[in-house]
């Protein structure tokens, strides 16, 4: 699958290059992200968690979630849920059954523990969206593609994310992501990864995954396709 992106990724480039004209039916706008200036919505200092609200563009809030030294991204309207999954229906318990005075009551083995919830969980539901696995930074713009139309809603985001990176000496440094990003009826997630130090021509990429990948189907199955050069890190 990712080879077929990269393949599909170099030959639109080529294309549009090669033509010295851009033939998209779909644009850019851009926002600010200083989470400093959000509305903020929840925090737990003891533990690192932080939750804020901060304005989009064409009425969806961008929600920007700190936890464990990783910071998520969710795009929504309002009036659209916070959390995706359903609440289990309850069941109602059988009624005990009427024993004979001298029959032996057999004991009732012990129900399992619930496992816990894994936030980071790579698809299925993400009521917080997205992050990637590195500890990482948010960079101070969002891009938002829409069709280059009049009153057209965004479809997608791309954001470029900082993060620590191991060398082979085991010394770290910065490394740089662009992560394109997909929203629909409440639930966001990631569509693809470009390292954005290893392509020189990382924002267009980006912008070409997110026309092609995030304007219909569904969230990847799996893990997050990464685009082009670098992002060792992120491949699975």
């Amino acid at each position: 699958m990712r080879a077929g992106l990269v393949s599909i990724a170099s030959g639109v480039s080529a294309i549009l290059w090669a033509s010295g004209v851009s033939a998209s039916p779909y644009t850019s706008t851009y926002s600010d992200l200083d989470l400093g200036k959000c509305a903020l919505i929840e925090e737990e200092s003891e533990i690192g968690f932080v939750q804020v609200k901060c304005d989009g563009q064409h009425g969806y809030d961008v929600y920007a979630t700190e936890g464990d030294l990783r910071l998520y991204l969710a795009y929504r309207k309002p009036g659209e849920s916070l959390i995706i999954e359903d609440e289990p229906a309850e069941v109602e318990e059988p009624a005990e059954p009427v024993l004979e005075e001298l029959e032996t009551v057999t004991e009732e083995p012990e129900a399992e523990p619930e496992e816990p919830v894994d936030v980071f969980v790579p698809v299925g539901v993400r009521p917080i969206g997205q992050t990637i696995p590195p500890f990482n930074n948010l960079g101070p713009k969002l891009e938002w593609r829409s069709p280059n139309r009049a009153g057209a809603e965004p479809f997608a985001t791309i954001v470029r994310y900082t993060y620590q990176q191991m060398s082979e000496d085991g010394s770290y440094s910065n490394g740089q992501v662009l992560v394109v990003s997909r929203f629909r009826s409440g639930e966001s997630c990631h569509v693809g990864y470009i390292d954005a130090l290893a392509n020189a021509n990382a924002n267009e990429m980006a912008r070409e995954v997110a026309d092609k990948y995030a304007t219909g189907g569904s969230c990847p199955d799996g893990a997050v396709p990464v685009l082009g050069r670098g992002g060792d890190e992120f491949r699975y």
